[in-house]
């Protein structure tokens, strides 16, 4: 029991994604939100990032816990994302629906 009780906690250790893990470039996969503007995220290692939609360009911060993505926006807005796997995020955004990203 001690055993597989061990194994499973090692399992969500590694399981678990970092700032490390999920930092880099990602470009959005088209179809969002019916839309054919690609949207450039990166991620820094550090918790800053930035949106570029064509020439417009948004800072913010965010941070993991898991699977689970945020982004803090300077306005006070909190977005919602998941990792889906290490080269593959998705992100809920108001206005457009969920928006795929690939690294």
């Amino acid at each position: 029991m001690k055993t597989l009780l061990w194994s499973l906690a090692v399992a969500l250790v590694l399981g678990c994604s970092s700032r490390m893990d999920v930092a880099g470039r990602y470009t959005s996969q088209p179809p969002h939100g019916g839309e054919s503007v690609r949207i450039v995220m990166t991620l820094a290692p550090d918790g800053t990032g930035k949106w570029q939609v064509g020439m417009e360009e948004s800072v913010f911060s965010w941070s993991v816990d898991g699977e689970r993505l945020r982004f803090y926006t300077r306005r006070g807005g909190v977005l919602e994302g998941r990792v889906i796997a290490p080269d593959f995020l998705r992100v809920d955004v108001p206005g457009w629906g969920v928006v795929e990203f690939r690294r």
